[in-house]
């Protein structure tokens, strides 16, 4: 069986505890709650890029480009739109981060019977800062490089099901996935 580990690693999330997040930097909504490939957070003294950007990667069984969602740290000057001529904008948190929801999405493929892949990926973060919640969740359609982002409260409600996932195979293969949320204090 192929594993594949996408996660985000839980020491750099943990490390936001206790810190201030300032703010956090996209392209400006136009007609949805979504951005383009890149959002800059700024926790403490640093700034980290989470981005999802297409790469070819081995999509179960098929080479294909397909987004991949990345937490990294990272420099402000490095935080910039995936367009050409777009000012991005910042949004003022300037509370304590208290918890962290980290959630995780394991997908399952048996080919023919046999167990061929087992895949691990990050499908979202909540972060709460001062008693309210800010998402940033990688879209369900495999290759769009959008990042959902929401505030407010409950937010682990709003994360979309990946029930996509399973349909649209063809007879030989049988997905199943499952989601786990990692609470960090």
């Amino acid at each position: 069986m192929k594993t594949i580990d996408m996660r985000f690693d839980p020491k750099v999330v943990q490390n936001w505890i206790g810190k201030v997040f300032h703010r956090y930097k996209c392209d400006a909504f136009e007609f949805t709650n979504s951005v383009t490939q890149i959002v800059g957070l700024y926790i403490g003294d640093e700034v980290y890029a989470l981005t999802n950007v297409q790469e070819t990667v081995d999509y179960f069984g098929n080479t294909d480009d397909m987004a991949v969602a990345k937490l990294s740290l990272s420099e402000d000057v490095a935080v910039k739109s995936a367009f050409k001529d777009v000012e991005m904008i910042s949004t003022p948190i300037g509370d304590v981060i208290s918890a962290v929801k980290v959630v995780n999405e394991q997908q399952k493929m048996t080919i023919n019977g046999e167990a061929e892949y087992d895949v691990w990926l990050t499908r979202a973060i909540i972060i709460e800062a001062g008693g309210r919640e800010v998402s940033f969740e990688k879209d369900i359609v495999p290759f769009s490089e959008e990042i959902i982002i929401r505030r407010g409260y409950d937010l682990i409600d709003k994360v979309a099901d990946n029930d996509d996932f399973l349909n649209e195979w063809d007879q030989e293969y049988s997905p199943e996935y499952k989601r786990e949320v990692v609470v960090i204090k």
